[in-house]
């Protein structure tokens, strides 16, 4: 008969079931010391056993299973839109490969520019399921969806730039010429994110020359469309 497997109590996982009797009085006995212990000893204790544990995880195979995972904190965003983007947690089996995973999840949700931070925190499972975990993602939506950008171009020789609402200026004036010429070209892009709570981009730009020529056109991006695992995008173009 195959012996059971052991399986470590630790701030992810707990396990009861799987203790043994010598286990359990070594961690009796460790309650007792660090009750006798001053305050300094027992945070010392309790740093070298989370040591220990990440060591551990970094170099062993610590099985685990994803309950569920919760997420928090989004008022307009869609659940399905950041569920999709979790989707690969649950797919994990070991501690090592979860961390991996809840990494990788929060590069993607923060690529998509609608968040101002993404946390994601890794807690124990229900008690009557041992060897199991929840992953916690708790968002905060962005509070400025709005920017624009405004520019007036000339050959690289001079121009400037509102960026966010904020004026910008970068000069490489020609001195020979101290005006500007004209080909001059004045440009605007005004960008609106996550409208509709999909993640959804929208974006207008219009180009206005010297010349008297124009050029407008409108474009929305989605990063997920009814289940499409591949962004969509369109764009309709203006020119006058």
């Amino acid at each position: 008969m195959a012996e059971p497997e052991h399986v470590i109590s630790d701030p992810v996982v707990q396990n009861h079931n799987n203790e043994d009797e010598n286990e359990l009085q070594e961690r009796s006995d460790d309650v007792e010391d660090d009750e006798d212990e001053d305050p300094e000893s027992q945070k010392a204790k309790l740093r070298n056993r989370f040591q220990n544990f990440f060591r551990r995880i970094q170099h062993e195979s610590v099985s685990i299973r994803v309950h569920d995972v919760l997420i928090k904190g989004n008022t307009k965003t869609k659940d399905t839109l950041i569920e999709a983007e979790t989707a690969s947690l649950k797919d994990a089996s070991t501690i090592k490969e979860l961390l991996a995973a809840s990494g990788d999840v929060n590069f993607r949700l923060q690529a998509l520019e609608i968040f101002d931070s993404v946390k994601i925190t890794l807690d124990s499972g229900p008690p009557e399921l041992p060897g199991t975990a929840n992953v916690i993602v708790d968002v905060v939506e962005t509070k400025s969806p709005l920017l624009g950008e405004i520019g007036v171009f000339n050959k690289g020789e001079f121009r400037f730039l509102v960026v966010g609402f904020a004026l910008v200026i970068v000069s490489d004036f020609d001195r020979n010429v101290g005006k500007l010429a004209s080909s001059s070209t004045l440009e605007g892009t005004l960008k609106y994110k996550n409208i509709f709570g999909y993640g959804d981009l929208w974006d207008g730009s219009l180009a206005y020359d010297c010349d008297h020529k124009a050029e407008a056109s409108a474009g929305v991006f989605l990063p997920r469309f009814k289940g499409l695992g591949n962004p969509v995008t369109a764009r309709l173009f203006l020119q006058s």
